[in-house]
């Protein structure tokens, strides 16, 4: 009689749940293309067309209709539809930034003109659109990579800095469905570099430039240095890399109720220890998470 099932093996890395970002010019969706083919293309920029002769494989898209790739119900629906069976490798978000931006857009919108009872109410709907896109993307059980955009901005010093096109605490919901957010750049002699910025179960902070051009081969040089020690425990980190990675791991930890929730305790960690520096910060911010994680551990029960 024949087993019906296979053995189990480990895989060399873990799948490539990828997020990637950066300014305009940093060669986000050139870098997309190179990811396992065929891949899947929610085109939701409507511009990955031009990076067709690059690609490593074959590019599917999801829809020749461009509110299909706009709206994560038309999103979830064509992935249940059509992608078992299909050979798909990759599924690409490209981008979340043109996904999420009207439904931000239309809730700020909403609060300026006194139609919400307050901003949790307003951006309810965003929150529903994040989870929606997750489980439709990740549920898909193959490599994904979701892309967003940066933009300048200005600090409280009046410096130039790069903020993410999309909210804080939707940064940190996707981050659960990750185990890699790799950030695009140029340096000075106009060679494009990713920064390992973050890595659940690898080595984070390497830099690579792209040698090759065209960032040929860099998914699998990624890879190699990533895991070149091994496959790690994520464990209790002892410093991240910045606000989005601390309360994303505060989330992850299961003691608050949502990101935002996780997003207002770091932010009164903050305001009542007064850090001096990031490394302290960090400290004040474990300390917290594993203080709430001890006292819902020895919490009563509730009853029914």
């Amino acid at each position: 009689m024949t087993m019906a099932f296979k053995e189990m093996k480990a895989p060399q890395y873990p799948p490539r749940q990828w997020a990637i970002y950066g300014a305009a010019g940093s060669g986000k969706s050139h870098f997309a293309s190179q990811m396992k083919a065929p891949s899947l293309v929610i085109d939701s920029d409507a511009r990955f067309t031009e990076q067709l002769s690059h690609a490593a494989g074959t590019v599917y898209q999801l829809s020749d209709e461009h509110t299909d790739n706009t709206d994560p119900d038309n999103i979830a629906r064509l992935l249940s539809e059509n992608l078992p069976g299909s050979g798909v490798r990759t599924i690409v978000v490209d981008s979340l930034t043109a996904i999420l931006r009207p439904h931000i857009n239309a809730a700020m919108s909403d609060i300026e003109h006194g139609r919400a009872k307050n901003k949790i109410a307003a951006f309810r709907g965003k929150a529903m659109t994040m989870s929606l896109l997750q489980d439709a993307v990740t549920g898909s059980g193959v490599d994904t990579l979701w892309i967003w955009h940066t933009h300048e901005s200005m600090n409280a010093q009046a410096q130039k800095i790069m903020r993410a096109s999309i909210p804080e605490t939707e940064l940190v919901r996707l981050r659960r469905s990750l185990n890699a957010i790799l950030r695009l750049d140029v340096d000075a002699d106009g060679k494009r570099t990713v920064l390992v910025e973050w890595a659940r179960n690898g080595k984070s902070g390497i830099k690579l430039v792209d040698m090759a051009g065209g960032w040929r081969g860099m998914p699998e040089a990624i890879e190699a240095a990533m895991y070149a020690e091994g496959i790690k425990d994520a464990g209790t980190p002892t410093q991240f890399s910045g606000p989005v990675e601390a309360i994303a791991w505060g989330f992850e930890q299961g003691c608050f109720r949502d990101a935002l929730h996780s997003k207002n305790a770091y932010e009164e960690t903050k305001r009542l220890k007064q850090p001096k520096t990031a490394a302290e910060m960090a400290r004040y911010w474990i300390e917290e998470v594993e203080s709430r994680i001890a006292e819902q551990a020895t919490a009563e029960p509730v009853a029914a």
